[in-house]
């Protein structure tokens, strides 16, 4: 459970990556547009069409208004009208916002509008909407659920997401409260079956949204790397070999995620990212995001040593690190890999033992 709260926490802090330096002040004038949930009584709505917040402002999407009972939508050349039990209102700049080419309704007109109520819950990045006694009894029990869960978790719910051993995409519907220290994850996947994730059971493996996937898409795709081999099991790169992120997926078959590296011939081997990890770790232990060749000023001799994940004596332990990663243990003047003592004299490969 905690690494799933770990990786849903690391989607929330991520988000700063994706701006480029010096370009915090002018993006933060422009609004922010953060896709939301949407639940009708209790019930989630999965449509491509999400809600938004507008600068801390819930907005609902239009096709999403006429299914909130007692409102009805009518469009004709003079514009678009909502109607609810309580009166009438055309969309204007003051009670809509265009979003992706689609009409908005703020949340607070379709409030004065109909016999509705409801709240956003930033806890689930979530609008909640009911109408009756019932649904309102329905959203309340599963907000309350949402606040038992540790860290970020309730994030997830009403979000298309992937889960470490299951293929394929999944919703998350609901939370269902089972006591102060068990809930669970009610999903259904893309055939529209739904079932339950006992989060108790779900500790060896993680989840990840399909925002956290095209974030990720975002702020790496075309990124030229070096690949580090030791940390790369049954690498098929050679070490250090210049390469490019071509992309991010979820793994069609079991569901776990993976980063696509390209090669400079075109070939595109898929790295399964460890789920014991953040990303940011992971990534940044298999790969390169700088040449290391001109960072550390490595001669001919020694790159080519390199490559061929050996080492040799002269070397630094910069050096040896990038030809054989991490050792097993560190002393005093000599680091071990293995049984093989590798002894240092002014901080250059004095001698290499084997025991």
């Amino acid at each position: 459970m905690k690494k799933l709260a770990l990786w849903l926490t690391t989607l929330l802090l991520v988000a700063g990556f994706v701006y480029p330096a010096g370009t915090r002040q002018a993006a933060a004038a422009a609004p922010e547009y953060t896709e939301i949930a949407t639940f009708i009584e209790g019930q989630l709505v999965i449509s491509p069409a999400k809600s938004v917040l507008v600068n801390g402002s819930a907005y609902v999407p239009v096709k999403l208004a006429g299914q909130i009972p007692g409102f009805t939508v009518a469009a004709d050349a003079a514009g678009v009208t909502l109607t609810g039990s309580k009166g009438s209102a055309k969309l204007n700049k003051d009670n809509s916002i265009l979003y992706k080419s689609s009409n908005y309704v703020s949340f607070k007109t379709l409030l004065k509008l109909g016999a509705i109520d409801g709240k956003y819950a930033s806890s689930a990045i979530a609008l909640f909407v009911w109408s009756t006694e019932d649904g309102k009894n329905k959203s309340n029990s599963m907000l309350y659920a949402i606040s038992k869960l540790p860290g970020t978790m309730g994030t997830a719910l009403g979000k298309k997401v992937y889960l470490y051993g299951h293929p394929g995409s999944h919703w998350v519907k609901s939370v269902q409260y089972v006591d102060d220290y068990n809930q669970n994850l009610v999903l259904q996947n893309e055939a529209g079956t739904e079932w339950v994730l006992d989060l108790n059971e779900y500790v060896d493996n993680t989840m990840y949204t399909a925002a956290h996937l095209e974030l990720l898409q975002k702020v790496y795709n075309g990124t030229t790397v070096w690949t580090r081999n030791p940390n790369i099991n049954n690498s098929p790169f050679k070490n250090l070999e210049k390469v490019t992120i071509s992309n991010f997926r979820s793994n069609p078959a079991n569901g776990n995620l993976e980063v696509i590296i390209r090669r400079a011939n075109g070939q595109e081997i898929p790295i399964e990212i460890d789920s014991a990890e953040t990303y940011v770790d992971y990534l940044d232990k298999i790969l390169c995001f700088q040449n290391p060749r001109t960072l550390f000023k490595i001669s001919d001799k020694m790159w080519s040593v390199i490559r061929d994940e050996k080492a040799t004596n002269g070397m630094t332990m910069t050096e040896l690190l990038l030809s054989w990663g991490d050792p097993d243990s560190v002393n005093d003047n000599y680091l071990v890999y293995g049984n093989q003592y590798v002894y240092f004299v002014n901080n250059k490969v004095f001698s290499i033992v084997n025991l």
